[in-house]
């Protein structure tokens, strides 16, 4: 019962992506399966034309059919005729499986696109908490892995029913020519598919492994990028390549097990099959006796059945296989609400010329340890408020409060009087600027970091003004390309104090209302870090800044400072 409402659940995005497609495709893969059937039993009365002894058998029943269609369509039954329906016939049937392979790619290829677009943006929709509550491997390995095998899974799924369709057809038309040995040929199939289950079901076992050792394999390469520079110095490379090694071996014998488990199945129908059509001639021909023509279209038809039988069996593992795979995808598409984007809303934004105030906050990431208890405090605006604190005080945390990335559920944080609520968040986060204390940067030029997220069109003038009071200018004109060099590897291109000149510059083209600092001068030598906190100094006037920072040292620039090892 569960698999059936999988199978229906996992069916219902993929038909509503275009379901018009979907059923045009479903009505294809019909008048094939039966088309291509109508097709071998056309040579029937053209192996009659072809023999001088008539019968009154099935051969002279069939004869007796085309014939009477002959005649009321006013054309005489020749070979000339039977050759030009033949023929066409062949050519319609591989103008439609062409246009059928094209249309089900398409389907196929699209929803794959639309389904990683509807997810990848309900991921960077979430709240912040759940964000980082997640791992983002597994959500990497869904939008580049899983949701191309959950294509897979419909693709082979589509064939299936292709598939099945073909078989029904051909049934069919052999069940008109021989009741009994079409039966015979439906126990055979049925004791196959039977006998080969086990398979299907180790299938799925192999599919899970699968993702679990790539997903181990990701987590390995996302390391040993996060540490390199340590791995290099440490010259421990061969403990992150036997790490890869071990994940990497792993998904090559799952892989390779895959591949068995897949191939054996095939084999056996495909020994089965030559075995059971021998048995079936030796029958046709020495008991039964059925006129040749009879004779050589069952042969035909039970020729194209066994190697469909074939093909559904492996259709059929490879849906199991990637059984898995779609549910991660369900499951991440299922538990992620549908959110719009946040459109920058430009001039709209919560006014700040006062104070920040924050009253009677209580906030914990769980009930046993709370980080604030009924706490109070005020930011003035137009001057430097410091925060700090010892490691896990709750000084980032705090930030992110003020920015809406946490949720506050008991106590207010307002501007100027104005209680934040959700539905002023958009507003409220379009005049601040934030710095995190691991700057980053986009692969593309100085100039695209600079203003990606500004929402401005700038002349260079305007962002050299900005990176003259970061004492960035020098920095960026001693590139051999000034703002249109190419970064790659930004860690690697400008130095820690570096890179956090040139994103405090980024966050001031956007001319917020409020900076939100945190650890802002960490990677900063002393005489770099006096340079920006004299900037940010002559900065306050215009805007209100909220620094936190763990260094004793920077209270002297601090027209205020909350202690949070002392106020919480």
């Amino acid at each position: 019962m569960a698999n059936s409402l999988f199978i229906i659940r996992s069916f219902v995005g993929f038909f509503r992506y275009n379901p018009g497609r979907l059923i045009l495709l479903f009505l294809i893969s019909l008048f094939l399966g039966l088309s291509q059937g109508i097709t071998i039993v056309l040579l029937i009365p053209l192996l009659e034309l072809m023999d001088p002894v008539k019968s009154n058998g099935t051969e002279g029943r069939w004869a007796g059919f085309f014939h009477d269609v002959f005649d009321k369509a006013g054309i005489e039954v020749t070979l000339t005729p039977i050759l030009v329906i033949f023929t066409m016939s062949l050519f319609l049937i591989a103008f439609l499986n062409y246009f059928q392979s094209i249309w089900q790619a398409q389907y196929q290829q699209g929803f794959s696109y639309e389904t990683r677009k509807r997810i990848f943006k309900k991921i960077i929709t979430s709240d912040w908490a759940f964000l980082n509550s997640k791992s983002k491997h597994n959500h990497i390995q869904v939008l580049t892995t899983e949701i191309p095998k959950m294509t897979t899974y419909y693709y082979f799924y589509l064939g299936l029913f292709t598939k099945l369709i073909f078989v029904a057809a051909h049934l069919f038309l052999a069940f008109l020519l021989s009741v009994k040995f079409t039966l015979v040929v439906l126990l055979i199939g049925l004791v196959l598919f039977l006998f080969l289950g086990k398979y299907l079901k180790r299938a799925v076992l192999l599919g899970s492994g699968n993702i679990q050792a790539f997903r181990q394999m990701l987590k390995h390469i996302d390391e040993f990028w996060l540490t390199v520079k340590m791995a290099k110095v440490h010259q421990t490379e061969g403990f992150y390549f036997k790490k890869f090694d071990e994940s990497n071996t792993l998904m090559l014998d799952h892989q390779y097990k895959q591949l068995k488990n897949r191939a054996i199945p095939q084999l056996l129908f495909a020994l089965a099959g030559v075995i059971s059509l021998v048995f079936l001639v030796y029958l046709a021909f020495s008991v039964a006796k059925l006129p040749t023509a009879t004779l050589f279209v069952m042969i035909l038809l039970f020729a194209r059945i066994f190697p469909q039988l074939s093909g559904i069996n492996s259709d059929s593992n490879m849906i199991v296989s990637n059984v898995e795979s779609v549910k991660l995808v369900l499951e991440i598409d299922r538990e992620i609400e549908e959110r719009e984007l946040e459109k920058p809303r430009v001039g709209e934004s919560v006014s700040l010329h006062q104070q920040l105030e924050i009253s009677n906050l209580n906030f914990g990431y769980d009930e046993s340890r709370q980080l604030f208890t009924n706490f109070s405090q005020s930011i003035p605006a137009h001057q430097m408020t410091g925060i700090i604190g010892e490691s896990g005080s709750g000084k980032t945390t705090l930030i992110d409060l003020i920015a809406g990335l946490q949720k506050v559920e008991f106590g207010t944080i307002s501007a100027d009087g104005v209680v934040l609520t959700p539905e002023l968040l958009p507003a409220w986060r379009n005049g601040l600027g934030y710095l995190p204390q691991d700057p980053f940067f986009i692969d593309g030029s100085i100039r695209e970091n600079l203003i990606w997220d500004s929402g401005k069109e700038l002349s260079d003038e305007q962002i050299f003004q900005v990176l003259e009071q970061v004492n960035g200018a020098k920095l960026v004109s001693s590139q051999r390309h000034g703002l249109d060099t190419i970064l790659a590897n930004y860690q690697y291109h400008f130095s820690g104090g570096e890179r956090q000149r040139l994103a405090l510059a980024r966050v001031l083209i956007r001319k917020p209302k409020l900076l939100l600092l945190d650890e802002a001068t960490s990677a900063m030598d002393p005489a770099n870090e006096k340079q920006i906190m004299d900037c940010l100094v002559r900065l306050k006037s215009e805007i209100t800044i909220v620094f936190v920072s763990h260094r004793q040292n920077l209270r002297p620039y601090f027209d205020k400072t909350i202690d949070l090892d002392i106020e919480t």
